[in-house]
């Protein structure tokens, strides 16, 4: 645009994009990723795929991550923390075994999509050649913790009287399995209702300990 007063060209500056803040790039990054990681596979997504997907420029990633499996590793912590704190949030008002069971179950209702993904890269994951200790260790302490969790709940449950008397590990184990079931059955079956199937995993094991 021409000025009427100086006859100089007065066209508006390019608009500079609003810098971010650094816990709310890494939040980005760890977010995108996961999506990236799900929809295709830990070995073929690159870290330019995750710089075009988040308009972050690669160096800017080098510098907030060492390297690839080390993004993946905060990204698999994100998403095991998150699962966590909702259902340390949830279990507050927990008074008893019974509350922590359904609680531990229903949190795969209420996170189900993050969890899936969370499934499905774990799973492309352990068929690459890229293993490492520390990402292999990250996976598993979100398992090692839901056995804690239920396995503590059915003890309890027995000790108290809530429950009959079972095999407290083989219980966590089964429902444990049956929660991954429901994760990857939907890949498969679209139109699969995982929270039906999550019901159901409730009354089914609450019929089981209180029979």
């Amino acid at each position: 645009m021409v000025s009427k007063t100086t006859g100089q060209n007065t066209s508006a500056a390019p608009t500079r994009r609003k810098r971010r803040a650094p816990e709310e790039s890494i939040a980005l990054l760890t977010t995108e990723s996961l999506d990236l990681f799900a929809r295709n596979n830990y070995s073929s997504v690159t870290i330019k795929d995750i710089s075009r997907s988040t308009g972050i420029n690669s160096g800017l990633i080098y510098y907030y991550f060492n390297n690839k499996s080390d993004l993946f590793l905060k990204t698999v912590e994100k998403a095991t923390q998150e699962a966590l704190r909702t259902f340390e949030e949830a279990s507050r008002d927990n008074k008893t075994p019974t509350d922590t069971i359904t609680g531990w179950i229903q949190v795969h209702a209420t996170h189900y999509i993050m969890l899936q993904k969370l499934a499905k890269v774990s799973l492309d994951y352990a068929t690459t050649h890229e293993r490492e200790d520390r990402l292999d260790q990250a996976i598993q302490r979100f398992y090692q913790k839901e056995f804690e969790i239920l396995d503590s709940a059915i003890e309890a449950g027995m000790e108290s009287g809530e429950f009959r008397r079972v095999e407290a590990r083989q219980i966590s184990i089964f429902i444990s399995t049956f929660l991954d079931g429901c994760l990857f059955r939907s890949f498969m079956f679209p139109d699969f209702d995982y929270r039906q199937s999550i019901d159901d995993l409730v009354d089914i094991i609450l019929s089981h300990l209180k029979a």
